[in-house]
């Protein structure tokens, strides 16, 4: 029997069993005279979504129909502080609030996080919203939201925690990720629209950003390929010999122009490039998660493994050749767009869950050839006219 709960660990799950039992026979009369809040009394709405930039990506359409559904309520999201200056600009948001210390980010500081979290309880409870949605399904949200004296609460109890809900939203594993968190609504009968739609900038925002960057010369003649060969974690990253030779292989083709975006630190994976710069502009370390929306309005085709720029780009539009490892069922985790070719080599092993990979050789990346890539590049690259 399939266990509700999503620990891999066997004890976790004992113990959101336990948690659940004891605290549903305690809830249970509470719980039997909750009714639905009434459409007109909604006037202050919590969005949590502290987990990575392509979950908060694909949460976007259901936050969308949220507005729909309560045009005159001020809905708040609360991401992680990296995360935040993406949704900054957006008009669905009264405010944009930060998680400096998120429960998915690597560090291990623990005390920090849990002082994080009852900072925000008292920062949540002045504000005093009437109804709150998480939409990763995490049980310290879920006790957030319960601390927080929200009146009603709705997310996924799949960590525990569901008795504390107003209503404890079935997950739908056999979905796309995008129908889920829509699903997490259906109560409110909100418009299911699930069109990802562009992210939202100010003029002045573009501007600083094409000054920031200094001079740089976009090709007027050939399709714009942006290349990203960073990843989340290491499990989902392609080799970074497989890039420097599909990389060489598309410069000397004079087939496209080149951007490469990425961190500083993901600079070191190739920093020995030695190109056409005509054909090459190397952004790396120069882009914050921010300007990617500007960059990518100016792009056509995207190339990278399963990571928050892949998501970003799907929204703007662009072609994307996605390099999927095994680390999870891509069908309800790839990019949100119709223009998607998914490259991947499928192994036993998948899908792990694993940040890195304990198998030798990597083989569900490694397995993708360079010519697979850029076989792929040129297929898409011939819809392109010359501009």
């Amino acid at each position: 029997m399939k266990s509700p709960y999503h620990y891999k660990l066997g004890w976790k799950r004992f113990l959101a069993g336990v948690f659940d039992v004891f605290g549903g026979a305690v809830f249970f009369l509470v719980r039997k005279f909750v009714k639905a809040p009434e459409v007109k009394d909604i006037k202050k709405i919590l969005v949590i979504r502290a987990d990575h930039i392509g979950d908060v990506v694909m949460t976007r359409p259901a936050i969308r129909s949220l507005h729909k559904k309560f045009p005159h309520a001020e809905i708040d999201l609360l991401v992680d502080g990296k995360i935040a200056p993406l949704f900054e600009d957006s008009s669905k948001f009264h405010q944009v609030l930060k998680i400096h210390h998120s429960w998915f980010s690597p560090e291990k500081n623990f005390g920090a996080k849990w002082r994080e979290f009852w900072r925000l309880k008292r920062f949540l409870t002045k504000i005093g919203y009437d109804v709150a949605f998480d939409f990763r399904g995490d049980v310290r949200h879920i006790l957030l939201m319960a601390l927080c004296h929200i009146p009603y609460r709705y997310g996924f109890g799949v960590t525990g925690g569901g008795f504390l809900l107003t209503e404890n939203t079935p997950y739908d594993d056999s979905i796309h990720q995008v129908l889920l968190n829509l699903s997490l609504l259906k109560s409110f009968q909100t418009p299911q629209d699930n069109k990802l739609l562009p992210f939202e900038y100010t003029r002045e925002r573009a501007a600083t950003f094409w000054k920031n960057i200094g001079e740089i010369s976009l090709a007027t003649d050939l399709p714009r390929v942006v290349i990203h060969m960073g990843a989340g974690t290491a499990a989902k990253r392609w080799g970074t010999d497989d890039y420097r030779a599909l990389i060489h292989q598309l410069d000397s083709g004079n087939r496209a122009q080149m951007i490469l975006i990425g961190t500083e630190s993901e600079r070191e994976l190739l920093s020995d490039l030695k190109l056409n710069t005509a054909h090459l502009i190397d952004l790396r370390g120069r882009t914050r998660i921010e300007d990617l929306p500007i960059l990518f309005d100016v792009c056509d085709l995207y190339v990278g493994a399963d990571s928050g720029p892949a998501h970003i780009a799907a929204a703007h539009g662009l072609e994307i050749i996605l390099l999927a490892s095994g680390t999870n069922d891509i069908r309800f985790w790839y990019p949100w767009t119709e223009h998607l070719h998914i490259l991947q080599h499928e192994v036993p092993c998948a899908p792990c869950g694993l940040r890195v990979c304990p198998v030798e050789g990597h083989p569900c990346m490694s397995e993708i050839s360079v010519d697979q890539v850029y076989d792929a590049v040129e297929g898409v690259l011939k819809k392109f006219k010359n501009r």
